[in-house]
């Protein structure tokens, strides 16, 4: 027997056991030509049980290897002993089949044999008196395919019984009957009976490692043919069987004969199962009538076996008690039939909706827990068998922690799978689906990939009342953005010049397949929530090119009417897919060194993290974490990471806003709120919502263009500011972090990350620790954070995003001891760069007596046309200017986008004493600066912190002078060195 792989992904829940480790593959059959002929329809048994396999979603049909005598079958044994199973017919020759089978056992103790042999008084007899010791089944042979799957089935389930039941939790039904004859009417039908209701409960596996484990936990069959086996198995299995189906009479012993069969034995196996469970099911059956009375008084049911509709009602009482097919609530006085549940989703609802009286009887009957064992989903049986009345104060505590249970479960289920997406089958517990068959891009493979790995760690439930988990996603794969444009020509826009605005006009125009359509209003029906649509292109995230935040993301609000809901996600959809052609995108690619007709879009459709409140959307608060920190202050180390957090949604942290900063491994020594001035000036000012009046989102090139940006005194009025601020206490000059206090708000965070009231810090560390180690190199994630809600829910952390940092530096070490700085242009000490860079000679520069805050977009206008000559010309260039190059807040620094500055091969922050801004660390334009190996450089020299010689530039002559930037251009090229592993950065004259 061969052991089969252990199974990576089990059900959705923690890795436990393998399931069917002993599996038949190949089998030899032993039968004269006559008998093989019947047997095999003309030589067809082969492809006829195949068949069957399929049909029955079985997996593995064994191989079948037919010889014509037990000799020639001896001689293949001692060839080749790798046999799994030996199916014999009686006319084989000599030896005879019973000598034939005592030789086996000897010779090869591990192979099971069993006789088939047609139905005949006469053969019976004769079996009866021969030595049937080397035999370990019989069975009598009908002439249909369905007993041979049935006997290599009970085969495997005695093989695998006692690891599978008593170690994995499977189920069984124990069969007692020591009729050759009507065992091998039963089994057939018994294990149909399974198949279909495991083919019916395959429909809730979110992929095939779940099917495959499902098939595998299908309740096991128990075959007894005498009283001692029936006790003894019932015995050992009792706590995980589904009921007994028992003949009424039968031997006591094995080595009974016929003759000696007890009439009442039935009754007697009977009456010892109630007394030890009385809710045990049973079902008896004889040919004798009069034991129905007895079979009522003992609450068990009766099938005489001269039924013309055995079949039938053995199948309607398996169904009901052995808990099949659909979960049905019953109203316990009347027995009338208030509602079924055919999938965990359904029962999800049915239980917190049922009558009292009817939730009561079936938990106390352990029905609830019997359907669960009986459709393989052990964990959550065991946990809701755990609990009866007597656990809790009332009914509804008992009905809360149930639905509780299940709805757990059901998302565990769906962490950690890629599924499908199903129309038919698609619920609101599946994490993470696809839709199509092309790529997911790369914003989505992060998403996936950290999907599985939030379970591989078992992130989901580790800390109380906290929920680690990626958002509701399914993603529109790449084909479905071939079909758009090819369906609605829209090819030339590749090589077309156009705007921004004329490109998304015509994308907004055009129309979304109907196909596509027709899956997006299915998933429609199952969202209760506004929905992030954001970009996922096969270059977005990669290992080496990260294009973080190049392309747009869209945030629709939730609406009641489905039309609605679903014009505004295909108008946003559309807009994601316009966004590849923007201006942006298009000079971000070719620095990147790719092709824009290569770049192809999926499409992340998410939930978004949060809660309403007053017509507006949002989480408590947002965050950008790095597990490279490449400002260090402190105490705090490099490899310690950094975390950037704001109120609201993300939009701020990620465009550069002002956010609050902290080193997941010191939360409590927070820079900007280490006293009250630092505090007051440099906390987060304004918080950014979603507006869920579907009007407001207009088709626009601006992303935002739904988005509300609140104060922090409006923002101080919402729910959520309880979490994430604290009042300025103006009479004793201090920061209050009581909820009680009135005055100036402030999102300090303090209640989090001073008093831990949310394990930020620690599921912060434990994020970057396993990206890192996944991924094998340092990473970049985004997250959101859901605080605002009901008491006994859990607070949820959704991971929305991971990506590659990339260490790209030149690998020549530079001896900073041996360089002599004090000479240099422009030198730093708080650098991230490649190392040593060749032929720039050009260097643009703001003109420090020219700035202003008000000017910031006057200055990145006036960018954009000196970086086109520069691009024209093929000339790299340095770029100095005061605050945070690429902010989205004017007010920080100039807002450019990579259009702007897509020639600049350095980046210098340069700090003016009018103007000390935090650097630019943590935005997307700060991940892309680096990622694509551009130096960036941060320097105060106002304070003694780096060197600018803006003197020696003023006194060259410019090669481009205008109102706010200068260029020099110097005969030879610079010396230029970012050094990242040392920290230090410099320009120098050659």
């Amino acid at each position: 027997m061969e052991k089969t792989r252990e199974e990576q992904l089990p059900d959705g829940t923690r890795p436990q056991y393998r399931f069917m480790k002993y599996r038949i593959h190949k089998i030899l059959l032993v039968c004269c030509s006559y008998d093989g002929y019947i047997l095999e329809e003309d030589g067809h048994i082969e492809s006829q049980i195949n068949q069957e396999y399929l049909d029955l979603n079985l997996s593995n049909p064994p191989s079948f290897t037919r010889v014509s005598s037990t000799r020639e079958a001896l001689d293949v044994l001692a060839d080749d002993d790798s046999y799994d199973f030996i199916l014999t017919m009686y006319n084989v020759g000599e030896p005879d089949v019973f000598s034939f089978a005592k030789t086996v056992k000897q010779r090869h103790p591990q192979i099971p044999v069993a006789l088939l042999t047609s139905f005949s008084k006469d053969i019976y007899r004769r079996i009866e008196e021969q030595d049937r010791s080397g035999l370990d089944y019989i069975f009598c042979w009908h002439g249909n395919n369905d007993l041979i799957i049935a006997i290599i089935k009970l085969v495997e389930d005695k093989m695998n019984a006692e690891e599978d039941i008593l170690q994995g939790g499977v189920q069984a039904i124990l069969l007692v009957e020591d009729s050759i004859r009507f065992y091998s009417t039963y089994l057939p039908e018994l294990y149909r009976l399974l198949l279909m209701q495991n083919t019916e409960f395959l429909k809730d596996a979110l992929n095939e490692q779940q099917q495959i484990l499902r098939k595998r936990a299908r309740p096991k069959i128990l075959l007894a043919t005498n009283y001692d086996q029936a006790t003894e198995l019932y015995d050992r299995y009792k706590n995980n069987l589904l009921g007994v189906i028992s003949d009424v009479g039968f031997v006591m012993h094995a080595e009974d004969k016929p003759a000696d069969e007890r009439p009442d034995a039935g009754m007697a196996l009977c009456r010892r199962i109630r007394q030890d469970n009385p809710l045990m099911p049973v079902l008896l059956q004889s040919s004798q009538v009069e034991f129905r009375a007895q079979a009522r008084e003992l609450g068990a049911g009766f099938i005489a076996k001269n039924s013309k509709t055995l079949l039938s009602e053995l199948h309607d009482y398996i169904s009901t008690e052995f808990a099949f097919g659909d979960f049905v609530f019953r109203d316990p006085q009347t027995g009338t039939v208030i509602g079924r549940a055919k999938d965990l989703a359904q029962m999800q609802q049915m239980i917190a909706t049922v009558p009292d009286d009817a939730f009561e009887y079936h938990t106390s009957q352990n029905h609830l827990s019997k359907w669960l064992y009986s459709r393989g989903l052990f964990p959550l049986a065991a946990s809701i068998r755990r609990y009866n009345k007597g656990h809790f104060a009332s009914v509804e505590e008992h009905r809360r922690v149930l639905v509780g249970l299940i709805r757990d479960y059901r998302t565990l289920l769906g962490q950690g799978v890629v599924a499908r997406f199903d129309p038919e089958t698609y619920s609101d517990a599946v994490a993470f689906a696809r839709i199509g068959e092309g790529s997911l891009g790369g914003k989505a493979r992060g998403l996936a990939f950290m999907n599985s790995m939030l379970i591989k760690y078992r992130q989901y439930d580790k800390h109380d009342g906290v929920r680690i988990m990626i958002p509701r996603s399914v993603v529109i794969a790449t084909d479905w953005f071939d079909e758009f444009i090819r369906q609605n020509g829209l090819q030339y826009v590749i090589s077309r010049e156009c705007t921004d605005e004329e490109i998304l006009s015509e994308f907004v125009t055009a129309t979304i397949p109907a196909r596509l359509q027709e899956e997006l209003k299915a998933y429609i029906r199952t969202v209760r929530a506004p929905l992030a649509v954001r970009s996922s292109s096969k270059l977005e995230d990669s290992h080496y090119q990260p294009f973080a935040g190049i392309y747009s993301t869209y945030m629709i609000p939730y609406t009641e009417n489905e039309d609605q809901m679903l014009r505004l996600l295909l108008r946003a959809v559309k807009s994601v897919y316009a966004s590849v052609y923007f201006a942006a995108s298009r000079a971000y690619i070719q620095s990147s060194q790719n092709l824009i007709s290569e770049e192809k879009m999926a499409v992340i459709v998410q939930e978004v993290c949060g809660t309403e409140q007053n017509g507006l959307f949002f989480p408590t608060f947002s965050g950008v974490a790095r597990s490279i920190n490449c400002y260090p202050i402190g105490d705090e180390k490099p490899e310690d990471g950094i975390c950037n957090v704001a109120m609201g949604l993300g939009k701020l942290v990620v465009d550069g806003g002002r956010t609050l900063r902290f080193s997941p491994r010191y939360p409590q020594k927070v820079l900007q709120t280490s006293t009250p001035e630092l505090a007051l000036r440099d906390t987060q000012t304004e918080v950014l919502a979603l507006s869920l009046r579907p009007e407001e989102f207009r088709t626009s090139i601006d992303d935002a263009v739904n988005l509300r940006r609140l104060t922090v005194s409006e923002a101080g009025e919402y729910r959520n500011a309880c979490h994430a601020t604290s009042v300025w206490d103006r009479e004793n000059e201090r920061i209050s972090d009581s909820p009680y206090d009135r005055g100036r708000k402030l999102i300090t965070f303090n209640n989090i990350l001073k008093y831990n009231t949310f394990p930020l810090a620690e599921i912060v560390r434990d994020i970057l620790a396993m990206g890192a180690e996944e991924m094998r190199c340092p990473v970049e994630v985004e997250f959101a954070v859901n605080m605002d809600v009901d008491a006994g829910r859990e607070r949820i952390f959704n991971l929305l995003q991971i990506r590659p940092i990339i260490d790209s530096q030149d690998n020549r070490p530079v001896d900073w001891s041996e360089t002599e700085t004090s000479d240099a242009l422009i030198y730093g000490e708080s650098a991230l760069g490649i190392g040593q860079m060749a032929d720039i000679a050009d260097i643009v520069y703001v003109k420090t007596e020219k700035f202003s805050s008000l000017a910031t977009e006057k200055i990145a206008d006036e960018l954009l046309a000196l970086n086109a000559r520069l691009r024209d010309e093929k000339r790299p260039y340095i770029l100095v200017g005061p605050g945070r190059w690429g902010s989205s807040d004017p007010y920080l620094g100039v807002p450019v986008k990579w259009s702007h500055i897509s020639e600049a091969k350095v980046i210098v922050e340069c700090g003016i004493e009018n103007f000390d801004v935090e650097p630019s660390q943590g935005t997307h334009f700060f991940q892309n600066v680096t990622s694509l190996g551009v130096g960036y450089l941060t320097i105060n020299p106002f304070r003694g912190d780096g060197i600018f010689r803006q003197d020696r530039l003023d006194a060259r002559e410019a090669l481009y002078e205008g109102e706010y930037l200068r260029l020099v251009r110097f005969d030879r090229p610079l010396w230029v060195c970012i050094d990242g592993r040392s920290d230090r950065g410099m320009v120098a004259i050659k």
